[in-house]
């Protein structure tokens, strides 16, 4: 399908893009090139804290819209040399925000990537596991997904938060799941919907906890405590590599 990039467009946010090291889950610390799009159907105004009040770490940056074209983005990689990193293998991490709610534009978007530059980048979705993906993403693009559901106490409401159909699609493809842990109950919740659930029903293997954190400082007081509740039920811990390397991203 012929797509024509001056006219086809995607909602992007302030950081745009931008060339790092994964900062979480399973690929923690591999070279990455984040592509931030903007909006989220989630709000995760629970997670609201002295060093990160609007809940979510990357609100200031998503919760912006600037509209773009495929070649006004295509400039801007190449501008900021990050084309190259995706071709020298860096994963091409689609964050947000939500980027599955551009979900359709992103497809063409890809397409045209791939025909522009002629090579495959490898990409990894930051997902909240809450809008069923594209069968495409893993028959044409080999796509992988991170994807971090919202428990209780991200304070939006369950039904918007837990769609077990969805779930259920990222664990038959092998999909990652990082959870954010805020409070002790977390834990019960997790093992009651997303482990023992039979409609769910998440490996072990598969599970990373995270503590809620949006600072060093934060980081630093909280992760101890997640890794022994990760040690007593035998899954995986993972930081958050860039508060504990660079503190604050986004400052308000």
């Amino acid at each position: 399908m012929s797509v024509d990039c001056n006219k086809e467009t995607l909602l992007v946010s302030d950081d745009k893009a931008f060339y790092t090291l994964e900062g979480e889950g399973e690929f923690v610390g591999m070279p990455s090139v984040f592509f931030r799009l903007s909006m989220c159907n989630l709000t995760c105004e629970g997670f609201a804290s002295e060093d990160s009040p609007h809940g979510c770490d990357s609100f200031i940056s998503w919760s912006v819209k600037n509209k773009m074209t495929f070649n006004e983005i295509f400039k801007y990689f190449e501008d900021h040399n990050l084309v190259q990193k995706l071709k020298d293998g860096a994963i091409f991490k689609l964050t947000g925000g939500e980027p599955m709610v551009q979900q359709k534009q992103l497809l063409k978007f890809i397409g045209a990537f791939i025909n522009k530059y002629d090579f495959h980048p490898l990409i990894d979705f930051e997902t909240n596991a809450t809008i069923m993906p594209d069968e495409k993403w893993i028959t044409l693009y080999r796509a992988t997904f991170t994807t971090s559901p919202k428990l209780t106490s991200n304070g939006d409401p369950e039904k918007k938060t837990y769609k077990p159909k969805v779930l259920k699609w990222h664990k038959d493809v092998g999909s990652g799941f990082k959870f954010v842990i805020s409070v002790s109950e977390d834990i019960d919740e997790i093992w009651r919907k997303y482990v023992e659930d039979g409609d769910v029903n998440i490996p072990k293997s598969r599970i990373w906890f995270m503590p809620c954190s949006g600072s060093r400082v934060e980081h630093i007081e909280k992760a101890p405590a997640v890794a022994e509740y990760a040690k007593a039920m035998n899954v995986n811990f993972s930081p958050r590599l860039h508060l504990l390397l660079w503190d604050m991203a986004l400052k308000v």
